[in-house]
């Protein structure tokens, strides 16, 4: 009796390491002896980077602000970049790229400045060009309080005008206008002499009313436009004048005559020290685009 306990402990004994040892190599029983391994999950992939919109800087005449703020979102979209617009005079903006301002495109309102940068190697390849004009127009306080209707008006007793200083464009080509009416319309000698006492030594006459000097063509229409009984009238872009219309001003704007208006030539260049020379490329192209010079006519610019 005892032998045949010993012998079913033996038998326990012997399944219970053979089921041990089954466990130990295969993990877990299975009901199918040849079932497959369950399938190892794959990898998520990882999501693709999106590229980071690189900065790229774009030094503009304060004339052009409006303008060049009615392109750069879809051209930031475009191209994957993020405009950094500085506005100022282009002489100011001049200076600033000479001190080492990062830049990548300069837009000038006198293509003077382009050429002096090119004349001092700072502009890439050498290369610019001009891309639009601009003339000149008077702007008038709201409601008008002096009653000028015409550049003989402006220069009345007790009106104040203010203009730009004659170191950036609009200044530079107020006088250049002031020059003009001297030569012609005020000089007994000239063909255009207009036979009135109003145009004689005109210019003289004109900077006895000037109250101040402002810094950019902004700041003359800003002034203006205050209608603080600081500035009755003052001169700035026929774009100003398209602007102010499209936007329902206040202030009102009165032509020059074309005999004796400025027309200033703008011009654009990619500056020397661009790091997005790609980038700037495809903006100075939009720029000399049809579709670019259809916005600037737009605005006022090319006339």
């Amino acid at each position: 009796m005892n032998s045949k306990y010993v012998t079913i402990a033996l038998v326990v004994i012997i399944v219970c390491a053979s089921a041990i040892g089954y466990l130990a190599y295969n993990g877990t029983f299975s009901a199918n002896s040849n079932a497959s391994p369950s399938p190892t999950a794959s990898p998520t992939p990882e999501p693709t980077a999106i590229p980071v919109p690189v900065d790229f800087r774009v030094f503009i005449a304060s004339s052009l602000t409006n303008v060049v703020a009615n392109m750069t979102q879809a051209f930031d979209k475009a191209n994957n970049c993020n405009i950094i617009v500085n506005s100022a005079s282009s002489s100011a903006l001049y200076t600033q790229i000479t001190a080492g301002s990062p830049c990548d495109v300069f837009m000038s309102a006198d293509i003077k400045w382009i050429k002096q940068l090119n004349s001092s190697g700072l502009l890439y390849g050498n290369y610019y060009t001009n891309f639009t004009s601009n003339s000149l127009a008077i702007i008038v306080a709201a409601g008008n309080p002096k009653g000028i209707t015409s550049l003989t008006d402006i220069v009345k007793p007790g009106v104040k005008i203010v203009v730009a200083d004659p170191t950036i464009p609009v200044g530079s080509y107020t006088n250049t206008t002031l020059a003009k009416i001297d030569a012609t319309w005020g000089s007994v000698s000239s063909p255009q002499y207009v036979q009135s006492s109003a145009y004689v030594n005109y210019n003289a006459t004109f900077a006895k009313n000037i109250v101040s000097y402002e810094e950019s063509d902004e700041e003359v229409v800003g002034k203006v436009s205050l209608n603080l009984g600081s500035a009755d009238a003052g001169i700035v872009f026929v774009s100003d004048a398209v602007y102010g219309n499209m936007t329902g001003s206040q202030v009102q704007f009165l032509p020059i005559d074309p005999a004796v208006n400025t027309v200033g030539t703008y011009g654009i260049a990619v500056v020397g020290g661009t790091t997005q020379s790609a980038v700037a490329q495809q903006f100075m192209n939009y720029w000399l685009s049809s579709d670019g010079q259809a916005l600037l006519k737009e605005f006022g610019f090319g006339s």
